[in-house]
């Protein structure tokens, strides 16, 4: 068992995970821009299935109604989600590569791997 204080990280398949999220993130990212648009495009429209009268106009102001109703918060939300997500990747590659050149330049300024 190692000391608490260690890490280790196998590089190729850190690297490959992190190539993984990436593109995970990035069909996410594109595929959720397809969906918010088609989302705005319907609620633009006013949908409702209760009709255009007192029910239905009364459905539309409690899910269109404004900032706080259920449509535009889903929007916001995955607005400020989806962004994170897709940088998920591209940042766990960073942190392995920096860590795997990190290790370099110490072995390299303080000896071999029997060091």
């Amino acid at each position: 068992m190692s000391d608490l204080r260690e890490t280790f990280v196998k590089p190729d398949a850190a690297l490959e995970g992190a190539n993984e999220l990436g593109a995970a993130g990035a069909r996410l990212a594109a595929a959720w821009s397809n969906v918010a648009a088609t989302i705005n495009t319907l609620n633009a429209a006013r949908p409702s299935p209760w009709g255009d009268d007192e029910p239905g106009n009364e459905f539309n102001k409690n899910y269109l109604g404004g900032d706080d109703q259920p449509a535009q918060r889903v929007l916001d939300l995955a607005a400020d989600l989806v962004p994170l997500v897709e940088v998920l990747g591209p940042t766990v590659k960073g942190a392995v590569e920096g860590t795997v050149d990190t290790d370099d330049m110490v072995k390299t300024l303080f000896g071999g791997d029997d060091k």
